[in-house]
């Protein structure tokens, strides 16, 4: 696939079929990834991809948590709105306005678009990135560097994806069940998998006009 048609193919899924993403292909999208720089070649990410059983048990743990009100405690805090600067505030509500006009022409609920997160959008795989303590700034910097060149390695090869916090909003019961110790921070987790035919999958997102954002110095 051309880089192009990789950028444009993708977009986030909330909502993934059962087929299933075979392990070579799994392998083969983190091995392109590789390709990502990093500050002085640190390459700090650790890559763990929960499929099958462990991701069943994962996905139980998780709703099960939910739905009894328990706290989220990601390993990265967690900035709210109102801590963001006017401009990104601006592109946040506009998301949000967008997929609301959106869902109420495609007759979608509140309830049947949340029930995308509780079940982890059924990723067939997620990519868990973590990156072993103390953390610093850089190295959240490269592994979301290497998060989205793995999201395009993913696209070249016919794989959707979802980056989500609801992924790994709880990474003390993700150390548990995927066998980590406590030094290792999971920065993010990505859902991997085919889309499926659900009207929500169809939802596009607005992007800045780019001489909006962008300043040429000569």
């Amino acid at each position: 696939m051309e880089f192009t048609q990789a950028l444009q193919a993708r977009h986030s899924i909330r909502d993934f079929s059962s087929q299933p993403v075979a392990i070579e292909t799994l392998t083969a999208i983190v091995a392109a990834a590789q390709q990502t720089p990093s500050w002085a070649n640190a390459q700090p990410w650790q890559v763990v991809i929960a499929t099958g059983a462990t991701l069943k048990k994962i996905r139980a743990t998780f709703s099960q948590r939910t739905q009894q009100g328990v706290a989220s405690s990601a390993d990265i805090e967690v900035a709210h709105r109102t801590n963001w600067a006017a401009s990104p505030r601006r592109n946040m509500a506009d998301w949000s306005n967008d997929l609301s006009q959106y869902l109420m022409q495609k007759n979608v609920g509140t309830r049947e678009y949340g029930a995308t997160q509780l079940s982890l959008f059924n990723s067939p795989a997620v990519v868990y990135l973590t990156v072993p303590a103390p953390l610093n700034s850089w190295e959240i910097f490269d592994t979301g560097a290497f998060a989205q060149t793995l999201m395009l390695s993913a696209a070249d090869h016919g794989v959707q994806s979802m980056p989500a916090y609801e992924l790994v909003k709880y990474p003390d019961e993700l150390r548990r069940l995927l066998g980590l110790d406590s030094t290792q921070q999971l920065l993010m987790g990505i859902g991997l998998g085919y889309a499926s035919d659900a009207a929500i999958n169809d939802f596009r997102t607005s992007r800045v006009a780019t001489l909006a954002m962008l300043t040429l110095k000569d």
